[in-house]
């Protein structure tokens, strides 16, 4: 079994500064290798999407909602209708699944 010959060249330019922390680095012998090696075997990162400006303000419009109801809860918490605490929280459940769904 031969081994593949490396034909193909990159070059980059670098300041002083970048040079000297890349081999401060680099845990290979070779700077190449060790490049080489760190570019392949990772996964590429997913680039981030776009977040919509209306998801947002829904997500911190329950969030808001939340410390509301954690307000009341300490503040009156034994006079407190766990009964509509439930349903509040209920609802905010809902409109999270609803977000949910339609940021797909």
């Amino acid at each position: 079994m031969t081994k593949e010959k490396r034909t193909k060249e990159i070059k980059i330019r670098l300041t002083e500064s970048e040079y000297n922390a890349l081999k401060e680095r680099k845990t290979k012998a070779r700077l190449a290798e060790w490049l080489r090696e760190l570019a392949l075997k990772q996964e590429p990162k997913k680039p981030l999407k776009a977040i919509d400006p209306k998801l947002l303000f829904e997500l911190n419009r329950i969030g808001v909602n939340i410390n509301q109801i954690a307000r009341q809860c300490n503040n009156q918490a034994p006079n407190i209708d766990l009964i509509s605490v439930l349903i509040s929280l209920r609802n905010i459940e809902k409109n999270i699944q609803i977000i949910r769904e339609n940021a797909r």
